[in-house]
């Protein structure tokens, strides 16, 4: 009798033993099968994060009028020189590099400014800060329309800045892009005649 309950013991170790087996080697590819997930989704915010590439933001931060002359006789002109501060936000992980930058003042449609932005670097997440100085002559104006904005003491010009480049992420990725400024700047005179 007791050969016979010793004998049934050791058998339900061994069934036992056998289920715990194959829960092991059951759980083997759930394991493997959510450390590819966790993979995959690393992967995806990696290259969501750093590798997606966002145009960064150009921004005219403010704007001093040097040497301004205007008026009306013998014929409705201004001229002036423009000191702009101008930043460039980098909002990629990687450096934008760019090179061939062109800005432009504008009044009633004409460029009467341009000026090139040279080269440059605005590191990953950063803010790179710029000046531009330009002269501004109303000789290709219309004179009526000047003349009446003259009289009036306002002038309203536009400005465009368009940097081209390139963001270079990890130093092996790189990928064009362009950075683009519009916005519009009203210059109140004081008094009629010229103004410095």
């Amino acid at each position: 009798m007791a050969e016979e309950l010793h004998g049934v013991d050791h058998s339900f170790k061994d069934e036992h033993e056998e289920q715990r087996r194959v829960a092991r080697s059951s759980k083997c590819p759930v394991c493997i099968l959510a450390l590819f997930v966790i993979l995959c989704i690393t992967i995806l915010v990696f290259a969501k994060l750093v590798l997606s590439v966002k145009s960064p933001n150009v921004k005219l931060t403010s704007v001093t009028v040097e040497h301004l002359r205007y008026g009306n006789a013998p014929s409705p002109s201004f001229i002036a020189t423009m000191v702009a501060e101008m930043t460039v936000e980098n909002r990629n992980f990687g450096n934008f590099e760019f090179q061939n930058g062109l800005a432009y003042v504008k009044y009633g449609g004409v460029t009467f400014g341009k000026w090139k932005i040279g080269d440059g670097v605005a590191n990953g997440k950063s803010t790179k800060k710029m000046t531009i100085k330009l002269d501004v002559m109303s000789n290709k104006h219309p004179a009526s329309t000047l003349s009446n904005d003259i009289n009036s003491r306002t002038l309203k010009f536009s400005s465009y800045a368009k940097l081209n480049g390139r963001v270079c992420s990890l130093k092996i990725i790189k990928k064009k892009t362009t950075a683009e400024m519009n916005c519009t700047m009203i210059l109140i005179c004081q008094a009629a005649g010229s103004k410095t």
